[in-house]
């Protein structure tokens, strides 16, 4: 065959054939493609079509033009096709590479599913449901390729360059030393390792959210806590020897996006070079005891990462749509021995390997001969050990670990005169007196007598004090010293108490452990070698030959700092060594239930040795890799009946049946559920529990008992792991449910809760500042799946089963504002450049015409919203896992609004600036103009028909809803035939401006408001939302209202006349479905600030007089400023266009109730069921939108200033900004009147008044006027760039439901009762002693406006910086300051 090469113009298949040329060929079959004389050629691509193309000869196959030239397969060239099974050319393993998105687990189990049967190649790009991804690697029967097949075994794996990434860097006393190479250990980390990464990250695209932190702890020489000054004794620890330190942070960036890191370099350097000084400074000059930065082994490792634990764990809550993965990093001068606390250490565990953190330890000095990362425990709380008795030892196989080579250290090894073996271990040198041997000098310091055992204290004391040996009788001497070393390295019996609980890490052939769920969590992510065992490709197995001049390595070279030194030969010793190592294939042969595992390693199946050479995985560093979806571990049956205890529940679909006639349907939705069921655990991190199927086979012909826990899709049974819990979901479909059974432990070890106390320098900050946070594990509450399950079975309608969001489900949320543009105001700003000279303080007070034009410019915006929902409305309530196929145009392949209007008038109207012809009508009436359709009334038009031209306030009511329905001047009214809407429905906004139009005599907005209330109030018109606040009170903005239909003028009752006839329109839904908002027009401000009624017109016009001597006109309503509804936030289900994905998806959005033109408006998504890609489609138009009216859309962060301590960011710190207000004018102002003058500040400079809840708004809390929700004030910049609180803070008001808990320090040292930390109750990001008592400002910038989101209307880094510059410069100034004073007069 001849080789035909096209462009994706001309085709959009990789793959074309002629099917008259390939007859045998069908689709889904996979071809091979490769030149004879070249094996390196072959490509794989599969049929997926057979339809007859036009190719320019016979005897040709065409292929996409990408494709060849990426597999070198030259055009024109005779190539040889053949059909291959798809077990011969199956893979092991897929990687997969995002970034730029936010992929769920559960996305990625769906996206795993859809590949099954398909054939992959390296770059291949696929898109599934608005997911994009491209594969990075195939892998098959132990070695990489370059195509092959999906098959059901095949583990997918995922990798994210765009992840949420934290970088400690620890700057403990080894970083001002020197390693063997003589390179500064700063250096080394700064000039070496960090510029090769940051190199590979600009060479590779990678383009995280980074968050640097500097960190080390410091010891006092103290005795006491009493030592210290009162300020620090609530944030200084006590170790297990009983001394006194205290951590330190400095958070160089934090949550920060660039394309080119390198130059953050300059920065990193020099505040490492200044960072001894800085950490000096911080502390108070008088009566503080002298400190030293300590050694890395005795540093605050675990402490750091539990520091970004708590914002990992919590990384549903300010969901990022545009990164996913979470990633560690610890960069440390030491060899990677820590002594830490086992508390905190089995803390750290169970929250990294539960919430499938991924972590990677990068140490700078050389490798130690034994295995590493090491933990040595330290057990305070046993005084009737030895000192030496106390240490315990432990190898955290969560802790993926790698050793840096300097370029120093990489030309040693590489140079021939240094080519010859060295170990790794070097003694110091000791001098040797000429003619004896007897040591003179020894060149390292002795050992503390209180840290060696009784044999060996003896022997320290035979030295004399200027280092001379007495005379001994060496025998004896060397016996007691050889009795030590049997004591410490003995094995078996003559083990003592640490040899009996764990591994002994300087006795290879130990490490072994129990094999258990955590050890096998992250097994899928890596490739299997020749053997069989799962392997990372940075560790290496290496020899030295007798010869000691080469170097050699077992498998193949990657990419680590150390690949110049390996080589590929073995020398027959090795692999004579290999033989007896604890590898996966030799606990396989020898070990046939499974009960252990290598006690080293992320994988639990590579064994160390002492011929390994670790080299850095720059694999993990570039492409981080996702938590696995599926694991291999499964617990045996008597595990199951002897430690576990079944909680086995079902889900009824019987009521299925009387909603299908087709039972096939019925099946299908079950199937549905059962899916959704199993993506809910694996998005909350259980995975799948999956083995071989010819295992699975093999075992269920042993019997029943033989036959794993583990998933049978052939049986549609899946099983999920989490920690110490299993999950069972079956479908019955003979009995029409699933069934779900939890196995839970039985004897499970609750945690415990660890208060910890720190210094931190946050970002923009000039000193170090004592904060307080908590550390404790978080699991997924168990107990809660079964409403978690009930929600996903009844769909969107489960809040009216009582089965509704709640917080320990842990649901992702993300809150966005809506803010108006101010583009010109910001062009002039930056037009001034970035000079001193630029002021902020531009911004006017609004005119009552500029607030209408908001008003305009919002409910155009909330007409967009009720819309765009037309095509969505596709599903009963009572189908919500089935799509089920109608006659409803709403479902076919055109979107339509969801509320079309229908105007009287046959022409367009023009449009105009006067406010009574608003956007909405002029689109009305061109849709009236289309479709001709005339809206129906209850009195036809005829020459009898009243003249509603001459309608006024005298009119009798039932007069002027006969205008309204009037065909040709009438009211513009929503179509009767939307779904849930009765006839003759129209917005609140439209009436005013109706009425305001069609009247006679001038009328204001206030006495149309009175007269729609006076018609609200006869039962002439009627709120849609049943039972809420629009029944009682007529609210302007865009709220649904309908003409009850009999319309007696006459009728004395006041029934709610659509509550009493909703089942005739569906009404149970209109509350739930549509945006409505209330709007706070200029007059409604004016009167109530008033708090009297807004006077006749200029014009004196007779009728109003009379109007109101006969008291035709109601009061108004009582409206509060910026809140016409008492409802601060509202709730709804909003549904997801089903034809964009397999499934069925909705959300819940909470919003304001209330729009104000001077205020920020909330709208926040909650979602269990959606797909992140279309939520952000969703996103992208409202952001559209939003620029169409006036306004821009940008990501909120959800309580910024910490008010809720369970999702505050530990390295978040408001900067908080003095007010220098003059000592008279402070004490002038009182009552309130300093508050008024800090919100004029934040006007004069754009900010806008935000009433805001650390809370997310849900059904459970929205239903009732402020139910359950703790509302605050805080501002938020016009552009979105900056976060304000103002102080004095009224703690009381934002605390109601905050925990004053006295919790143990994470020091595992000597407890002392007085030196529990309280935890206060303000907010976390402001623990700065009395700032909140004082005058003045908490500025905190918003983390969320990344450079995707950033436009016209929000400006950049530059002029974010300048205006926080000039509002600080403005606060301690005294002109513009005091002018502001001055002009505001009466109220200071």
């Amino acid at each position: 065959m001849k080789l035909w090469v096209h462009q994706k113009s001309f085709s959009g298949e990789e793959l074309l054939v002629n099917p008259k040329e390939f007859k045998d060929i069908k689709v889904g079959d996979i071809l091979e493609i490769y030149h004879e004389d070249d094996d390196q050629s072959h490509l794989l691509l599969q049929v997926n079509t057979l339809k007859s193309v036009e190719l320019p000869q016979k005897d040709i196959i065409s292929i996409d033009q990408s494709i060849a030239s990426l597999f070198q397969l030259r055009a024109y060239k005779d190539v040889r096709v053949k059909t291959v099974q798809v077990q011969d050319v199956a893979l092991d393993l897929v990687e997969l590479l995002f970034k730029d998105q936010y992929i769920s687990r559960s996305d990625m189990w769906r996206l795993g599913k859809s590949l099954i049967g398909h054939c992959l190649y390296i770059q291949k790009k696929i898109v599934f449901s608005g997911i994009r991804a491209q594969v990075m690697g195939l892998w098959s029967r132990g070695e990489k390729v370059s195509c092959g097949a999906v098959t059901q075994e095949t583990r997918v794996t995922f990798r994210t360059s765009t992840a949420m990434t934290y970088i400690f860097i620890q700057m403990s006393a080894e970083m001002w030393e020197f390693d063997t190479c003589g390179d500064l250990y700063m250096e080394k980390a700064v000039d070496g390792f960090m510029t090769e990464l940051f190199n590979m990250w600009k060479k590779q695209n990678t383009n995280s959210e980074l968050t640097i932190v500097l960190f080390s702890r410091v010891y006092y020489e103290a005795t006491s806590i009493d030592e210290f000054p009162a300020s620090m004794q609530t944030s200084v620890h006590i170790d297990y020897q009983g001394r006194i330190y205290q951590d330190f942070y400095r958070v160089v960036v934090l949550n920060e996006r660039r394309d080119d890191w390198l130059p953050l370099l300059v920065t990193i350097k020099q505040l490492m070079m200044t960072y001894k000084e800085d950490v000096q400074n911080s502390l108070p000059q008088d009566d503080v005891p002298k400190g030293a930065i300590s050694k890395a082994g005795q540093g605050n490792v675990l402490e750091a990462i539990n520091l970004s634990l708590n914002v990992f764990d919590n990384h549903y809550v300010n969901r990022n749509f545009d990164r996913t993965g979470q990633v560690v990093v610890l960069i440390s001068p030491g060899a990677g021995v820590f002594e830490v606390g086992k508390t905190l250490a089995d803390i750290t565990r169970l929250r990294m390997i539960d919430y499938g953190i991924g972590s990677d330890l990068v140490c700078l000095a050389e490798q130690p001969p034994h295995p590493v990362p090491l933990f040595i425990y330290t057990d305070a709380n046993d005084n009737t050990k030895t000192t030496s008795d106390r240490f315990q030892y432990d190898i955290p196989q969560w802790l993926n670990y790698s050793f840096y080579l300097s370029r120093s250290q990489k030309q040693r090894q590489c140079s021939s005169t240094q080519s010859s073996f060295r170990p790794r271990c070097i003694l110091p040198e000791q001098k040797v007196v000429e003619n004896t041997n007897q040591l003179r000098k020894v060149s390292f310091p002795k050992l503390e007598t209180d840290l060696l055992p009784q044999c060996l204290s003896n022997i320290t004391e035979q030295y004399t004090s200027d280092g001379e040996l007495d005379e001994r009788d060496t025998d004896e001497e060397e016996s007691q010293y050889n009795g030590y070393d049997s004591k410490v390295f003995s094995y078996g019996n003559k083990r003592n108490n640490y040899h009996e609980t764990s591994s002994n890490p300087f006795f290879p052939s130990t490490l072994k452990t129990k094999l258990t769920a955590g050890i096998k969590r992250w097994t899928h992510t890596f490739p299997r070698g020749v053997t069989g065992e799962t392997q990372q490709l940075h560790h290496k197995y290496l020899i030295y030959n007798y010869s000691g001049q080469e170097l050699c390595s077992l498998s193949e070279m990657s990419t680590s700092s150390s690949d110049s030194s390996l080589c590929t030969d073995f020398g027959e010793e090795f692999l004579l060594f290999l033989e007896d190592t604890p590898s996966r294939a030799h606990l396989s042969r020898n070990n046939l239930k499974r009960s252990t595992a290598c006690a080293w390693g992320i994988t639990g199946e590579q064994a160390w040795t002492p011929y390994l050479q670790s080299g850095v995985d720059w694999k993990s560093l570039t492409s981080t890799a996702c938590f696995p979806i599926t694991t291999d571990y499964y617990p045996e049956r008597w595990m199951l009946e002897a430690e576990y205890e079944e909680a086995p529940y079902n889900l009824d679909g019987c009521s299925l049946i009387e909603d299908y006639e087709d039972e096939s349907l019925v099946k299908a939705t079950l199937s549905n559920v059962l899916q959704e069921l199993v993506s809910q655990r694996l998005i909350q991190d259980f995975q799948l529990v999956v083995i071989p199927q010819s295992k699975l086979m093999s075992l269920a012909h042993l019997g029943t008992s033989k036959i794993p826990l583990v998933t049978d899709q052939s049986k549609m049974e899946y099983v999920l792991s989490y920690g110490n819990t299993f999950h069972k979901i079956s479908l019955k479909l003979d009995r029409y449910n699933v069934e779900v059974v939890k196995y839970n432990a039985r004897n499970e070890i609750p945690t415990s809760r660890l208060a910890y106390s720190y210094q931190l320098w946050g970002v923009k900050k000039n000193q170090y500042e004592a904060v307080k946070t908590r550390v404790y594990h978080k699991p997924v509450q168990n107990d809660k799946w079964n409403l978690r399950d009930n929600y996903i079975c009844i769909g969107k309608d489960a809040d009216k089963e009582g089965f509704e969001l709640h917080e320990t489900l842990k649901f992702w949320r993300s809150r966005f504002v809506l803010l108006p543009s101010a583009a010109s105001v910001l062009k002039k700003l930056c037009e001034q450049g970035n000079s001193t000279e630029t002021h902020f303080d531009v911004f006017e007070e609004r005119n009552a015409a500029q607030k209408i034009q908001l008003i305009e410019g919002f409910l155009k915006f909330m007409e967009g919203l009720n819309r765009k929902k037309k095509s969505q409305q596709t599903l009963s309530a009572k189908q919500p896992l089935q799509r089920v196929p109608s006659d409803n145009s709403s479902i076919t392949g055109t979107p339509m609004r969801r509320i079309s209007r229908t105007s009287g008038t046959t022409t367009p109207t023009t449009p105009q600036p006067a406010l009574s012809i608003t956007a909405s009508a002029i689109t009305n009436a061109l849709s009236n103009l289309a479709s001709g359709r005339k809206e129906m009334s209850s009195t036809p038009c005829s020459p009898t028909t009243p003249d509603f031209k001459d309608l006024g306030l005298m009119s009798p009511r039932s007069q002027i809803i006969m205008g309204m329905r009037d065909n040709s001047t009438g009211l513009t009214f929503l179509n009767g035939d939307n779904k849930g809407l009765p006839p003759d429905c129209f917005v609140s906004c439209d009436a005013i401006q109706w009425l305001q139009k069609t009247m006679t005599t001038q009328i204001t907005h206030m006495h149309a408001i009175r007269l729609m209330q006076d018609m609200l109030d006869d039962g002439l018109i009627h709120s849609l939302s049943i039972d809420g606040p629009g029944t009682r009170k007529f609210l302007y903005g865009y709220y649904l209202y309908c003409i009850v239909q009999e319309t007696n003028s006459s009728a004395t009752t006041k029934s709610p006349w659509v509550s009493e006839h909703k089942h005739l329109y569906g009404l149970q839904d209109i509350q739930s479905t549509y945006f409505e908002v209330a709007c706070c027009h200029p007059d409604q401000e004016e009167e109530t600030n008033n708090n009297k009624q807004t006077s006749p017109n200029a014009s004196g016009d007779s009728e109003f007089d009379l109007v109101e001597a006969e008291e035709k006109v109601l009061s108004p309503p009582r409206i509060v400023l910026g809140t016409c509804n008492s409802q601060v936030y509202k709730s709804q289900v909003m549904e997801i266009d089903s034809t964009k994905s397999d499934r069925v998806e909705w959300c819940h959005v909470g919003y304001h109730g209330n729009y104000h033109p001077d205020n920020a408006f909330e709208m926040e998504l909650q979602w269990l069921t959606s797909t992140p890609s279309l939520l952000l489609d969703i996103i992208t138009n409202w952001n559209r939108r939003a620029a169409s009216c006036g306004f821009h859309f940008i990501p909120y962060l959800i309580d910024p200033f910490g008010f809720c301590k369970d999702i505050s960011d530990p390295f978040r710190s408001a900067l908080f900004i003095h007010l220098n207000l003059p000592t008279d004018v402070q004490e002038c102002c009182q009552d309130g009147k300093l508050h008024k003058v800090q919100e004029a500040i934040l006007r004069r400079f754009g900010f806008l008044l935000s009433k805001t809840s650390s809370q997310s708004p849900m059904t459970s809390n929205t239903s009732l006027p402020n139910g359950g929700l703790t509302i605050h004030d805080q501002y938020i910049h016009i552009t979105g760039a900056a976060f304000v609180l103002i102080t004095p803070l009224e703690i009381d008001a934002l605390t109601s439901s905050q925990r004053n808990e006295n919790l143990p320090c994470t020091c595992h040292g000597k407890q002392d009762p007085k030196h529990r930390l309280p935890e206060e109750s303000t907010c976390a990001a402001t623990d700065q002693g009395n700032v909140l008592e004082t005058l003045g400002f908490l500025w905190l910038p918003n983390y969320l406006l990344t450079k995707k989101w950033r436009s016209v209307s929000t400006g950049d880094e530059k002029l974010h910086d300048a205006l926080l510059a000039d509002f600080t410069k403005f606060c301690d100034e005294d002109e513009r300051l005091q002018k502001l004073v001055q002009d505001m007069g009466e109220p200071v």
